[in-house]
């Protein structure tokens, strides 16, 4: 197991080299190329995409909440503030 895991952390730095060697427009293609496998190979089942919409559910309820948070906190800084004496 030692073994494959010296391999491994070997195949890291060497794609760590590599990429400090491409430049950002690289980098980035390299990253949409990475996205592209990844869509591939995830299930396209019926149950794959229920999964996925309820993911995004719950992902617009969270900015949802963080932006009613923020709002609260800006709503409570704005009344804290002294008002500019002339």
């Amino acid at each position: 197991m030692l073994a494959n895991s010296g391999k491994f952390d070997e195949a890291i730095h060497q794609q760590i080299a590599l990429n400090r060697e491409r430049t950002p427009t690289q980098r980035f293609a390299a990253l949409c190329d990475l996205l592209d496998v990844a869509r591939e190979m995830a299930p396209q089942d019926a149950a794959a995409r229920e999964r996925r919409l309820r993911a995004l559910e719950a992902r617009a309820r969270d900015r949802e909440k963080w932006r009613v948070l923020c709002r609260q906190f800006h709503t409570g800084q704005r009344t804290k503030v002294a008002p500019i004496e002339n």
